[in-house]
């Protein structure tokens, strides 16, 4: 593993952090001279300083380091967990060789470890989708982004176009993909089109704002998080040659770490796409800590749920009305909610909020469970 990791070599003062009781002092890091034991840890963390394919954002490839002066500096929850930052990745001759060597990487790192990586540009995620997809395991994706990375024309790969790559792959494993706070002035039509014939999922920016809560069933299902930082606003995260005036806030894009981090089946969480070279004042790299921080924090929360215990541990609804018969269940212990039709095995559930059951029992259906019973049908 140490030949392919680079030590953390920032400024940084890891005796004041450690006398602090500051992160940087609180967590084992790779630094030289020093490779931490990453067998036993809980989360480890890996930066990629690679943005060869970062088209229009050239700079992602600063941000691991810097993302890390401020992670650093943060004070812990109240979290018992054994974290380990494994310093970056080395460099390669090529984007698509850092992909692979990062594959092998994560192939190392055991199961039941999650893993945060810090970019470097978003078609780094086919790293964890590789290795998903030689696993040989369903996985479900979630990715935050106000454009869906599909080129209509462009078969190269880059950070505008691996969701196109990461579709057409034959060995995929890739069970479900999920977007959230996409834009629709900055996507083609046709992208709409295509994943709707695909029985895709993607929510727009308003939708979220509504209640980003209301997503938590989107962010639940998914084994993978990957944040693009342009999908938040400008004015808080203006770390990104391409900044758009709308988008996530900064508290909506930590409750989605947070999220992430309690899910079920999440094992991986990217942050792509921050830009150093544009963030002056530094906002964007403490929103960045903070997003790292969230995600911790929710790890440290986790409470096992539905398919790690059985339906008969879960509180069962029944609901008719003149559109649909359907059974939801609710966990009294964590408050998450899923549905299920009577026809389907009672393993069968689908994640879905409170607020489908309420709407279900006055005789309404949610766009969710619409989209459930399209999958389904």
């Amino acid at each position: 593993m140490q030949a392919f990791l680079k030590p953390v070599e920032i400024d940084f003062d890891f005796s004041e952090a450690q006398s602090y009781s500051m992160l940087g002092g609180n967590i084992a890091i790779h630094l030289p001279g020093f490779m931490p034991d990453f067998n036993l840890a809980d989360v480890v963390i890996i930066g990629v300083q690679e943005d060869r394919n970062a088209i229009n954002n050239e700079g992602t490839k600063f941000a691991p380091d810097q993302i890390r002066q401020s992670f650093y500096q943060l004070f812990p929850g109240n979290w018992d967990l054994n974290i380990v930052d494994l310093g970056n990745l080395i460099t390669t001759e090529s984007p698509a060789k850092t992909i692979e060597l990062l594959t092998e990487v994560i192939k190392l790192i055991p199961k039941d470890i999650a893993v945060i990586i810090l970019g470097g540009s978003q078609d780094l995620s086919l790293a964890v989708t590789n290795y998903l997809d030689k696993n040989n395991n369903l996985y479900n994706l979630s990715v935050i982004d106000a454009v869906i990375d599909s080129s209509l024309t462009d078969a190269e790969l880059d950070n505008e176009n691996y969701l196109s790559l990461l579709l057409q792959k034959e060995e995929s494993q890739l069970q479900h993909l999920s977007l959230l706070g996409v834009q629709t002035y900055y996507n083609h039509p046709s992208k709409f089109e295509i994943f709707d014939k695909l029985y895709l999922d993607y929510y727009k920016l308003g939708e979220l704002q509504e209640d980003v809560l209301e997503f938590e069933p989107e962010i639940r299902q998914a084994n993978f998080v990957s944040i693009d930082m342009r999908s938040i606003r400008y004015a808080e995260m203006p770390a990104h040659k391409q900044g758009k005036p709308n988008g996530l806030n900064g508290l909506d894009i930590c409750k989605i770490s947070r999220l992430a981090g309690i899910a079920v089946h999440n094992r991986f969480l990217g942050i792509f796409e921050y830009n150093p070279v544009w963030d002056k004042h530094k906002t964007g790299r403490e929103l960045a800590a903070q997003m790292l921080w969230y995600y911790l924090e929710g790890k440290n929360a986790f409470q096992d749920d539905f398919p790690y215990i059985g339906v008969k541990e879960l509180l069962k609804f029944y609901v008719e009305n003149n559109l649909l018969k359907s059974i939801f269940y609710k966990n009294p212990k964590t408050n998450r909610w899923w549905l299920t039709l009577p026809e389907l095995s009672n393993e069968i559930l689908f994640p879905c909020t409170e607020k489908d059951y309420q709407m279900a029992i006055n005789g309404h259906i949610t766009p969710r469970v619409y989209k459930i019973l399209d999958k389904i049908s």
